[in-house]
């Protein structure tokens, strides 16, 4: 973190920090192991981190993975998304 900041860093966020990454990283390696042994294989593939990291994540620019996410909004939160997309095509 030091070496990618101009600020100090507290002892607590480096702490804090490095327990959220592992935390992360086992999510990511269960998953890509999902991925590998649903295929059939022995061996975790960089593929398979790739798309561990979209599932544990959430992070993906497939728009039928995004729109399976704007699927589970409830009523309210759809509208309010809608208002939003409204005003961003007003926009541009």
């Amino acid at each position: 973190m030091k070496a990618n900041s101009s600020l100090r860093v507290g002892k607590d966020a480096v702490t804090d920090f490095l327990a959220r990454l592992n935390t992360l990283s086992a999510a990511i390696v269960k998953s890509a192991e999902a991925n590998a042994v649903k295929e059939n294989r022995k061996t975790i593939m960089a593929n398979d981190i790739k798309e561990a990291m979209t599932t544990v994540t959430g992070s993906t620019s497939d728009l039928p993975f995004l729109f399976k996410q704007i699927e589970k909004l409830n009523a309210k939160d759809t509208a309010d998304l809608a208002a939003l997309i409204s005003t961003w095509v007003e926009a541009h």
